[in-house]
């Protein structure tokens, strides 16, 4: 197939990279916001939201082994329809991607490099995504599975040294619970992040074992829900209701970290942690964007494209959207709607006609 690469990933990195895929996305952004402090209950809810959806893309995928959303449409619809959802899903994952490296070059010029010109930091951003996506989806895949490890163990002595900075009493009442705002979030958290994840469906030919990929898909999004929720917890037993109107809850949270003088400044390690899994993050939405372009358009290696979609996605990362204020707006009314249709409705139709197709309803094109 054109513009996929030959190199093949286990179970395992594949659930890696969908873990620290979906768990870099929430990792400054506040999540559950309509929900204040309940919404650790709009996180629970919306994991549930999120593995429902997870398990119509991941079956789909398993239905049509070895294929990918552009090649299933085709089978189905012919080649045109097949052309048209990877333009579709291809300008999706530039999106995306433009919006993680605003995150990326925003959160480092407030916390970092304050005087760096934002066009320097994001085009060292995207030459670190275009040599990890030139390695293909296998570099990606090893590079989460080193990442994990260190990401746990920070978020657990994390958890520990803060134990003295939480108050309880930031998650109560526990039993004054208005239901609207809370399935409202809940909508909002399972289709960002954690159904995001739809684009993976782009990847799922490249594992190395076709026709089993809904069991890490699930694995993956409930780990990165949890941890999440976790994190969220967290905030809100430190910070109370600022947690949902900071711009960086989980950097504040983690300047609270003090040990005998001993360990101090540890959001500076947050924020190392945060632009590692950031830059991995974006090369998988980066990656993903190259291949279906080179697929769509009769490209043999999908390599070729990366400079030119690296200054597209650079360009298009300074004016998406003016401020980190208005993208959590978005993201809170217009992004769930719009996204909804990549990650729920198109994968859908093509599962409901896949069945039909293999009960004998449809004719084989």
């Amino acid at each position: 197939m054109f513009g996929r690469q030959r190199a093949k990933i286990s179970n395992m990195e594949l659930w890696a990279t969908m873990f620290i895929y979906l768990s870099s996305i929430a990792m400054t952004a506040p999540m559950g916001v309509a929900a204040e402090n309940k919404s650790w209950l709009a996180i629970v809810i919306g994991i549930i939201f999120g593995l429902a959806i997870t398990v119509i893309y991941a079956h789909l995928a398993d239905l049509n082994p070895g294929k990918s959303l552009i090649d299933i449409g085709g089978l189905l619809f012919g080649k045109w329809c097949g052309k048209t959802i990877g333009l579709l899903y291809g300008w999706f994952s530039l999106e995306v991607s433009s919006y993680i490296l605003k995150d990326n070059w925003q959160m480092t010029s407030i916390v970092a490099l304050p005087r760096t010109p934002i066009i320097v930091i994001a085009a060292m951003c995207i030459l670190f995504v275009i040599w990890i996506t030139y390695g293909g989806i296998e570099t990606i895949g090893r590079l989460s599975i080193i990442v994990i490890p260190l990401l746990l163990f920070y978020l657990l002595l994390a958890f520990i040294f803060l134990i003295s900075d939480y108050n309880l009493n930031n998650l109560l009442p526990i039993t004054e619970i208005e239901w609207r705002k809370v399935f409202y979030s809940a909508v909002q958290f399972s289709i960002h992040p954690l159904s995001n994840a739809v684009l993976f469906a782009m990847v799922f030919p490249s594992c190395n074992k076709r026709g089993q990929s809904k069991a890490p898909s699930l694995y993956a999004v409930a780990a990165a829900g949890l941890v999440i929720l976790l994190s969220n917890i967290m905030y809100l037993l430190v910070l109370g209701p600022l947690a949902s109107k900071l711009t960086y809850p989980g950097y504040t949270t983690y300047s609270y970290i003090l040990v005998a003088d001993f360990i101090e400044r540890a959001e500076v390690l947050f924020y190392t942690v945060f632009l590692t899994m950031n830059i991995i993050g974006l090369s998988v939405t980066f990656y993903v964007g190259a291949v279906c372009l080179a697929e769509v358009f009769g490209i043999n290696n999908y390599r070729i494209l990366l400079i030119p979609l690296g200054f597209l996605v650079i360009e298009w990362s300074t004016f998406i959207v003016k401020n980190h204020a208005e993208h959590i707006t978005l993201i809170m009314f217009s992004w769930t709607w719009y996204a909804m249709i990549y990650q729920l409705v198109i994968p859908l139709a093509l599962l409901i006609f896949s069945f039909f197709r293999q009960r004998g309803y449809m004719c084989r094109t």
